[in-house]
């Protein structure tokens, strides 16, 4: 688990590393290109490295259960008649809330299907449904939650809820026939055999996915064990513990966390010594950088000007900017730390190139 949080975390770093941290002033900071990366990390065979990871396969048993799910996830309505609503049954109401004998806001629909159970409704309006007929009317007699975050005003009120129910239905999970695969309108789908090879491709392209990317961060850590570290240089280490707490801090912000909680959760370790985990964090990855940088080094692997700039006004364009200098400027992007980030994609893909893939022991 630790190696597969440390090869999220590198990817992470390496598509943030480029970004200036703010405002602060970066001229302190350390790049590849002040140092031989080679002083800092001693490289192991890095042309003969071995992983164990098998082919990329989707079994039938695998293929059967995504098309149920898919299935599944694409229910058909019932009409039900003949009996009254009972739990599970969708039904179809029309509803008018009062307070004090008064229609409030957002109290009355016509025409809302609701299924019974889901507990889309305040307690008590799905089981006052319950048992009703189709055609009925009913008065439910319901309080409303204190607190009530969605109206403050109604919270711990006793309403009344006139209710009708128009009409009920059930869910059921379609057959796969040629007739179900036609009613899709897919494109190029027209029978069961076409569908099933159409979700094979999707499955197999994900597991094609999953692959490359085990590859790639297994080729990493198995090279890691290879090699022999240095201290990391500090100005460099310094560039990418602000970046790394830059962001951790986004992603903590994205999730409503404290910062020391999501690094607890994220690297083991407590939330007020975060700090700590975060720059040792930071090393580890730096080693890695140094590691990658080295390989680079020795294969005469570089990032010219040119590739630099036509990256840049790919991002720029796709991102919406003007062009690279708006774009350069309005987000903070750090050129050289950018340079030192397509330089070690590089790198990576190279090793990945390289490296010799058996399969997994069965046990």
């Amino acid at each position: 688990m630790k190696k597969k949080i440390m090869a999220a975390a590198l990817c992470m770093l390496t598509l943030t590393v480029f970004t200036a941290c703010g405002k602060k002033d970066t001229s302190d900071l350390v790049y590849m290109k002040d140092f031989d990366p080679e002083k800092f990390v001693t490289l192991g065979d890095y042309q003969n490295v071995e992983i164990a990871l098998d082919e990329p396969s989707v079994s039938e048993e695998y293929l059967e259960g995504y098309v149920e799910y898919l299935l599944q996830n694409d229910p058909v309505y019932v009409p039900v008649t003949g009996r009254a609503a009972q739990m599970g049954d969708t039904a179809n109401i029309d509803f008018e809330g009062k307070l004090d004998g008064v229609a409030f806001e957002g109290g009355t629909a016509k025409g809302t299907e609701l299924t019974l159970g889901s507990g889309r409704f305040i307690e008590g309006f799905e089981d006052g449904v319950v048992g009703m007929e189709i055609g009925e009317t009913k008065d439910l007699n319901l309080t409303f939650p204190d607190p009530y975050d969605n109206n403050p005003d109604l919270a711990g009120k006793e309403v009344v809820f006139t209710v009708t129910l128009n009409g009920l239905s059930t869910k059921e999970t379609p057959e796969l026939t040629d007739d179900y695969v036609k009613s899709l309108e897919m494109e190029g789908l027209t029978n069961v055999e076409e569908y099933r090879q159409y979700v094979y491709d999707i499955l197999m392209e994900q597991q094609q996915s999953n692959y490359d990317s085990d590859k790639q961060n297994l080729a990493v850590e198995e090279l890691v064990k290879a090699c022999g570290f240095e201290e990391v240089p500090e100005g460099m280490l310094n560039r990418m513990s602000d970046t790394l707490t830059k962001s951790i801090t986004s992603y903590a912000q994205m999730y409503g966390m404290e910062i020391g909680d999501y690094v607890a959760s994220t690297y083991g370790g407590t939330a007020e010594d975060y700090e700590a985990t975060l720059r040792e964090q930071a090393r580890l990855m730096a080693q890695r950088y140094l590691m990658l940088a080295a390989v680079a080094s020795r294969e005469g692997l570089t990032v010219s000007d040119e590739e630099l700039n036509a990256q840049l006004e790919s991002d720029a364009s796709s991102y919406g900017y003007d062009g690279v200098d708006s774009y350069v400027e309005q987000s903070g992007l750090d050129k050289e730390a950018y340079r030192e980030y397509m330089l070690i994609q590089k790198a990576m893909e190279y090793l990945t190139e390289h490296v010799k893939v058996v399969a997994r022991t069965q046990e």
